[in-house]
């Protein structure tokens, strides 16, 4: 029974410490903002997906209007033998 008390209570006291050490760490965090985390050379990640984005979008339109002077003749495929050597 004695064994218990004492296990309980250094479980209490872990548990009070892990609590006050997790509240520190949460309070004293620095916020770090957008412009900040810029000037510290880290990477837009929004900025970056919409720009791949656009240049999917961009992409899509090139092929569709290559497609589209394929269809229409203006544009044609010649196929040609490679010498082999």
């Amino acid at each position: 029974m004695r064994s218990l008390r004492y296990l309980n209570t250094v479980l209490t006291l872990l548990a009070v410490l892990l609590t006050a050490m997790l509240y520190t760490q949460w309070v004293h965090a620095p916020v770090a903002t957008v412009a900040e985390a810029q000037a510290a050379g880290l990477p837009d990640a929004g900025a970056q997906r919409q720009q791949m984005v656009d240049l999917l979008k961009s992409l899509n339109q090139k092929a569709d209007e290559l497609n589209a002077m394929f269809k229409d003749g203006k544009a044609r495929i010649q196929v040609q033998n490679a010498k082999q050597d």
